[in-house]
């Protein structure tokens, strides 16, 4: 279903045709790998040369996220931090685009993904970073309105992980 959904907005963006907005999600998550984790560092990955002129920065994303997660009572660390933390968590904030030929639609990709150390079973002596909770979502949009869509989808992201962080970190009773 998705690969027919992706499939759309590229013949859209090819064919230069009308289209409705389209949207197309996929998450990957496990809520129990948020268990205990106190901190995390953010990352966000370069994003593509027109992105300025649209309005995105990477500046800015990362302030914001960071932002959110600290008004959530959530602990933001530097790098050098998270190295020091058990299995090194980290969010990793992805934004992709694509542009018609006229360069007036996109077909922007926005994605949130924890990453930590993790162990493989069969050879536990080897470890490495690995997706353990990702949200995304893939939507066409015009470029007047990128810079306001790709906000509101990392907004909502950041949201679902505080609510998974939360439910994977229960308070117990009596505590504060």
């Amino acid at each position: 279903m998705r690969t027919i959904q992706w499939t759309m907005v590229i013949a859209a963006l090819l064919f230069n045709l009308h289209v409705p907005p389209v949207n197309a999600d996929y998450i990957f998550d496990d809520v129990e790998t948020l268990q205990g984790i106190t901190s995390f560092f953010v990352y966000v990955h370069s994003l593509p040369p027109q992105a300025e002129v649209l309005g995105l920065s990477r500046e800015k994303i990362l302030s914001d996220v960071e932002t959110q997660l600290r008004q959530a009572g959530i602990t933001v660390v530097s790098y050098g931090a998270c190295c020091d933390t058990p299995g090194s968590p980290y969010l990793f904030v992805g934004v992709g685009l694509i542009n018609d030929d006229q360069g007036d639609r996109y077909a922007a990709t926005v994605h949130l993904a924890l990453r930590q150390v993790c162990s493989l079973e069969r050879k536990p002596e080897l470890s490495y970073h690995a997706t353990t909770w990702m949200r995304g979502e893939t939507v066409l949009v015009e470029a007047a309105s990128l810079a306001a869509a790709v906000q509101d989808l990392l907004d909502g992201w950041v949201n679902m992980f505080i609510y998974d962080y939360r439910s994977a970190n229960k308070r117990k009773e009596g505590t504060p």
